[in-house]
């Protein structure tokens, strides 16, 4: 028994010692290993909702989930979405294969009680387990904010794939438009080409206030 656990510890110890002195470069120089640079001009998405029914008819709206509505079909009547740089079909079509980070987003509406209705955070698996979480908008309200229909939320942040979505609720004869920043992206066609598989990105989401852009830029160049 002696031997054995001798020989046993001497196949750990080799194992750790290769493991400790191993710098990465073959995972890097695998066929889609490593990190690729995300297009800066490939990190966003601006989506807008607008309830066009009346002031009194709050309804729930769901953004992504592919696996959730793929078609559209359950959009409540009254109520369209669209996506500035696509559309609505395309985003959650690509979501099938290509999952992204969200890492920053602007929110935009029309009245301020839009506000108080949470944003429900989804990620609901094939085998019944459904995780939720909570973001409140609220608690990005500022009296210092001159523009009192749009909140900034840096830190806001979700990993987006076909299992996943947003639901919140729309009140009537309101309009919604989120801007959402992506840090991360997949490409999975890239194992073909023997390329990086993700694409990621360090530049932080933008605020609209020069001075904190240019000191974020500053600070992510050290």
């Amino acid at each position: 028994m002696k031997n054995y656990n001798e020989m046993v510890r001497g196949y750990q110890n080799r194992a750790e010692g290769s493991f400790n002195n191993y710098g990465g470069g073959q995972f890097n120089n695998a066929v889609g290993g490593g990190f690729g640079e995300l297009d800066p001009n490939d990190r966003t998405l601006t989506i807008t909702c607008v309830n066009a029914l009346s002031t009194a008819s709050a309804t729930p709206v769901t953004l992504f989930g592919s696996t959730y509505d793929l078609t559209g079909a359950l959009v409540p009547t009254g109520v369209t979405i669209t996506v500035a740089e696509s559309s609505n079909q395309i985003v959650k079509t690509e979501l099938l294969q290509n999952s992204f980070r969200i890492a920053g987003m602007k929110y935009v509406v029309t009245t301020v009680a839009q506000y108080s209705n949470v944003l429900y955070l989804y990620e609901q698996h094939s085998t019944g387990a459904l995780n939720r979480r909570l973001w409140q908008p609220l608690n990005y309200r500022s009296a210092q904010n001159t523009l009192t229909t749009q909140i900034d939320a840096p830190n806001f942040e979700m990993l987006m794939t076909a299992i996943n979505y947003i639901q919140f609720t729309l009140n009537g004869s309101e309009t919604v438009t989120f801007t959402f920043t992506l840090s991360e992206k997949t490409a999975m066609k890239n194992i073909l080409r023997n390329k990086p598989v993700t694409n990621i990105s360090d530049v932080p989401a933008p605020t609209g206030l020069p001075q904190l852009d240019t000191l974020s830029n500053r600070l992510r160049r050290f």
